[in-house]
């Protein structure tokens, strides 16, 4: 219990949030699009803080995986972890539950889990956001690209799934941040 919930407080470290307030001043979801992530964080406050935050929300997804392996926890409870931390980013309870968007905290997780595939991804994601200049559609590719040299590793059924199963979490953040800002709209 003591990893999950170590997990979830380490992938709330609200990263965007404190870098452009040191930055800045300001409040990094009241600038752009919202978003507390590397993303809205560059195109906001600039590449330097940005890439402070993609290293630190990365991080915070390698280290709940790479902590929960430490301690000898059995694989489910790893992948556990690296979903927590991934929750932790997007529902951040030192924010009021409002957080980014977890892809680079999935990055972090799955460099741990799929290393040298999550690396091709990286490459192939670089590759097409060179040619789109569309990150969604990049970001989506290199997911797909993901999912399938894990099912040509020949991993098993879980391992192929637990990627799947954490991408929601970016389509439930998204509906989340719609829901706000129609809320405060009104």
């Amino acid at each position: 219990m003591l990893i999950i919930v170590f997990a979830y407080l380490l992938g709330s470290i609200p990263a965007a949030y404190l870098v452009t307030r040191l930055v800045t001043g300001a409040d990094i979801r009241h600038l752009g699009d919202g978003n507390m992530g590397a993303k809205n964080t560059f195109h906001s406050v600039g590449w330097l803080p940005a890439v402070l935050v993609a290293v630190v929300d990365v991080g915070k997804g390698a280290l709940a995986v790479a902590t929960a392996r430490y301690f000898n926890a059995s694989e489910g409870l790893v992948m556990l972890a690296g979903a927590c931390a991934v929750l932790g980013h997007d529902f951040p309870v030192y924010l009021a539950f409002r957080g980014g968007q977890g892809m680079a905290t999935m990055i972090g997780v799955f460099g741990v889990l799929y290393p040298q595939l999550t690396i091709l991804a990286l490459l192939a994601l670089l590759a097409a956001l060179a040619i789109t200049r569309n990150w969604d559609i990049s970001s989506a590719l290199s997911f797909v690209l993901l999912v399938l040299m894990i099912w040509l590793a020949g991993q098993p059924l879980r391992r192929l799934l637990y990627p799947v199963l954490l991408l929601p979490t970016i389509g439930l953040r998204k509906l989340s941040q719609q829901w706000q800002a129609r809320r405060l709209a009104v």
